[in-house]
């Protein structure tokens, strides 16, 4: 009866132990759509801080004559659960500075993720340190980076234009 219990209790364990694991979950970077940013409820702080954000004129401009559809694109990758001023304003501002220039949607890629280490569909030629980061790539390789800390309140627009026109 000893054996028998000796030998369930492996069993038993055995099994409870096939089904731990020691690896920590891997979470991937989720594509929002502005439009959807703009209509979803647990993004109200978003089109909130968009309307009362009015970028320069001259930066707009700048934006206008500079951004390439064909071949540029900005890649800007955010933890929307925080409460940062990177996330709460400068993203907003940017992606705000970006449609008053006539930037398609389409060229403005939003990368949600819930930390820096989550995999990204640019990984193998972006490292993410700091969220937000934003990319502006001209033909498929990154030419400027906006990171918060160059962010004062106040130059959001400056920062993204001074990005694309590189």
């Amino acid at each position: 009866m000893k054996t028998v219990f000796i030998a369930m209790s492996l069993v038993v364990a055995a099994f409870a132990a096939a089904c731990t694991t020691s690896e920590a979950p891997v979470y991937e970077a989720q594509q929002v759509e502005v439009s959807s940013l703009m209509a979803s409820p647990g993004y109200a702080w978003f089109p909130a801080e968009m309307s009362v954000y009015t970028p320069a004129t001259s930066a707009v401009e700048s934006i206008q004559s500079s951004f390439d559809v064909k071949d540029q694109k900005v890649v800007i990758f955010v933890k929307p659960a925080c409460s940062c001023r990177g996330t709460m304003r400068l993203f907003p501002q940017i992606v705000k500075t970006l449609r008053a220039a006539g930037v398609p949607d389409a060229n403005i890629e939003i990368w949600s993720m819930r930390s820096e280490a989550d995999k990204q569909p640019y990984a193998p030629t972006i490292t993410i340190t700091d969220l937000p980061t934003i990319h502006v790539f001209r033909n498929g390789s990154t030419s400027a980076i906006v990171l918060e800390s160059e962010y004062n309140e106040r130059n959001a627009d400056s920062l993204i234009a001074a990005a694309v026109t590189r």
